[in-house]
């Protein structure tokens, strides 16, 4: 979790430099492009840096035998590993390449087909005769022990409609990620914008559902749902831009700065809820420390003591 805050900051950086790239824009073309430069290579690190986090997760799975949760998050690796060569490709060849955004819309997928997966296997457990056994003890709704941010599991609320939402979201998030590669048009400018946002708009109403049910009890979720909300408004307030025809750079500077200010915040709020869930794993456990009674006097000792009084 410290390297996926450390790779938010980083990515926030990034969007900063963009920011200040769409804001210089109409002054000066050689400074824009010198920070949007700069944005894109430190927005590569911050992907360099998630990966990071997600393989020094698979390894403790591994190191602790849990295959079927090392096998999941080495899919997620692979598909962090390509959206980081996306982010990588996007620096490398100052935003001109259109392979970058494929790359990452492959990996959005993966991370789509894995979470439909977890779908599959929420429904084939909701199936079976457990399941509603469970449902009508009272008090089993609910992950036990606090859900993190990633999910909860609860004893009787069903989360497979809430798993192939995810999916379908992040389904459609990856679709309109491909077309950014096309981007220079008003339509595919146009359709990516819209497409993000629908995508991100039903991945937070998947995770508002599960903290409605009762499946996500801990503090990132206000802010994780702050910081796709957020996303959904930048990817349509981009949308908006590229459908709009702007007569001046002053005019087309001010669009892409806003886009990118409400990106930044969005950001900001993800780096946030990841941030307040490091501070709940380590956070120490006040007022349970070990105390240990002392030794218990042996009738010698208490023998002594009675004839000292």
């Amino acid at each position: 979790m410290g390297l996926l805050v450390a790779g938010a900051v980083v990515f926030v950086l990034g969007t900063a430099f963009l920011m200040a790239s769409d804001a210089t824009l109409p002054s000066s073309l050689g400074a824009s492009g010198d920070l949007a430069q700069a944005g894109r290579w430190l927005q590569f690190l911050g992907g360099a840096c998630a990966l990071a986090a997600v393989c020094a997760a698979g390894w403790d799975a591994i190191v602790r035998s849990e295959w079927v949760a090392g096998a999941e998050i080495g899919a997620a690796a692979l598909g962090t590993l390509l959206l980081a060569i996306g982010l990588l490709a996007s620096a490398a060849s100052n935003g001109s390449s259109s392979a970058g955004p494929v790359a990452g819309a492959v990996g959005i997928g993966i991370w789509a087909l894995l979470v439909l997966s977890r779908a599959a296997r929420a429904s084939l457990a909701e199936q079976g005769p457990g399941h509603a056994a469970r449902a009508t003890v009272p008090g089993s709704q609910g992950s036990q022990g606090g859900g993190g941010g990633g999910g909860g599991h609860g004893g009787g609320a069903r989360q497979a409609d809430l798993w192939l939402a995810a999916a379908v979201g992040l389904f459609v998030l990856a679709i309109g990620y491909g077309f950014t590669s096309a981007a220079g048009s008003r339509g595919p400018g146009i359709a990516a914008g819209l497409l993000q946002a629908i995508g991100t708009g039903v991945l937070a109403g998947s995770v508002a559902s599960a903290r409605s049910r009762g499946l996500l009890h801990s503090r990132p979720v206000p802010a994780t749902l702050a910081g796709l909300a957020l996303f959904a408004v930048s990817f349509l307030a981009a949308a908006i831009v590229a459908g709009l025809a702007f007569g001046t750079l002053t005019a087309l500077g001010a669009g892409l700065a806003t886009v990118t200010a409400i990106e930044l915040a969005a950001v900001v709020a993800l780096g946030v809820a990841a941030w307040t869930r490091v501070r709940e794993l380590y956070r120490p456990r006040l007022g349970h420390e070990d105390v240990r009674p002392g030794p218990v006097p042996g009738p010698r000792l208490g023998a002594r003591l009675g004839s000292r009084s």
